[in-house]
């Protein structure tokens, strides 16, 4: 393809997707509805704030100190987002094999997290702060098979206060220099609290692979750690007295964790990383913590891959036919433990479907999102616009230097899995800025 074809394709892509997110606007009626659309959110707001603050007045530490402390130092391992896309572009170094289309955040923990964190044998948020505690802003709830790009593009999207990431996870994958612009430096200093990154494996998984679970790519078994911790699981001695649970294990405390947060600062969100298989939704510990959030009266924040996603059909037949007693976790015991905690199990179902689907749920919510974000979301593609044509016209340039009339950027377009600006570069990327 020659250099014109090119800009002109990626251009009018470009300005496509611009003028749709324009029209939706305008054909929506989200102008007109805006008024009513405020008196329901700013009502159901009042609600939300007035049952944090009742949660939060019922807070109460937990009799057990070494309970306590466990909760409190789990709470403490936020990160920021810049080291959070600090970690993500040294992936190729973590992991050589690492394609952002294919892998997932277990195959991210199992072969990049853990063996990056075991020379401190602590968690990963810990090792990426240089040592700092950090009380987090926000709790990302997702889940491990989701790609771990789309994770990464989830929380950036919520850094740039976005309520989808699809547009954020093709500038991970395109240009990170043109994300990273986006990204002024108070959104680069929002902090999160990520399982993956929080929680330390060395003393939960890393010793152990019971499902023997394999790298997609390379079809081999994930490694374990040698690293020698002490692993605790929620059977594993001391237990607290009142209802024999493990004090040292880490993942028996995310409700407690929440509440604690919750209590300490009423603006502590959650963040909910749907995967684009909507396969969250059928994760217990997942359910478990959306449950937990609203009762506490968190703020939720909802993170699809595209507008597109909430009229697939079929995932909202699946989501509307959910039931907990059929949800997956990692062990049978961590389901069974979820589902001791709820006394009436339709009740709960029914409550689960009215937090998604009901009037102001987590849905309705989404799909009402303010006409400013909507403008926001105009400029930034308007952004991404402007970034597709100035790359293409500098690879013109360039390519007319050198004398050749191929364009480098026609790899990106080629191949299933892009080109990743700063995180590698093809033979043809090389020799482009070898004559810069």
């Amino acid at each position: 393809a020659t250099i014109e074809s090119e800009v002109i394709y990626m251009f009018s892509v470009a300005l496509d997707s611009l003028t749709n997110i324009i029209l939706v606007i305008l054909l929506s009626g989200a102008l007109r509805r805006k008024t009513d659309d405020d008196k329901a959110t700013q009502e159901a707001g009042l609600r939300r704030a007035e049952k944090q603050r009742r949660s939060a007045a019922a807070y109460e530490v937990c009799a057990d100190e070494g309970w306590q402390g466990a909760v409190e130092t789990l709470a403490h391992r936020g990160f920021t987002l810049d080291k959070l896309l600090a970690f993500y572009k040294r992936l190729p170094e973590l992991m050589p094999h690492f394609s952002p289309d294919v892998h997932t955040t277990n195959d991210v923990v199992r072969q990049a997290i853990i063996p990056e964190s075991a020379d401190q044998k602590c968690s990963m948020a810990l090792k990426m702060m240089d040592g700092k505690t950090v009380r987090p802003q926000k709790m990302v709830t997702h889940n491990w098979s989701n790609l771990f790009r789309d994770l990464v593009a989830c929380i950036v999207s919520d850094a740039l206060n976005e309520s989808t990431f699809g547009l954020v996870a093709d500038l991970l994958d395109f240009d990170m220099p043109a994300l990273e612009r986006m990204l002024d430096a108070k959104a680069l200093k929002k902090s999160y609290w990520v399982c993956a990154f929080s929680v330390n494996q060395h003393q939960s998984i890393c010793a152990h692979n019971p499902a023997r679970t394999v790298d997609p790519i390379t079809d081999v078994e994930h490694p374990v750690c040698s690293c020698g911790a002490t692993v605790y699981f929620n059977n594993t001695p001391p237990l607290r007295e009142s209802d024999s649970k493990s004090i040292h294990c880490q993942m028996n405390k995310f409700d407690d964790m929440m509440s604690f947060l919750s209590a300490a600062d009423a603006k502590f969100s959650q963040v909910i990383a749907v995967d684009r298989a909507f396969g969250l939704f059928n994760r217990a510990w997942c359910v478990a913590e959306l449950a937990a959030a609203d009762n506490m009266g968190m703020r939720q924040h909802l993170k699809l891959v595209s507008h597109e996603a909430m009229h697939d059909e079929e995932a909202t037949r699946h989501l509307k036919a959910l039931n907990v007693e059929q949800m997956q976790a990692a062990r049978p015991e961590d389901v069974q433990e979820i589902l001791a905690k709820i006394h009436d199990i339709p009740a709960f179902n029914a409550h689960l479907q009215e937090l998604l689907f009901g009037e102001q749920g987590l849905f309705d919510r989404w799909q009402n999102f303010d006409v400013l974000e909507q403008e926001a979301e105009v400029g930034r593609l308007a952004l991404f616009a402007d970034t597709l044509a100035r790359r293409a016209m500098f690879a013109k340039s360039i390519t007319r230097r050198l004398g050749d009339d191929t364009s480098p950027l026609s790899n990106n377009f080629s191949e299933p899995t892009p080109v990743i600006i700063g995180r590698g570069h093809t033979e043809d990327e090389t020799k482009v800025a070898s004559a810069v």
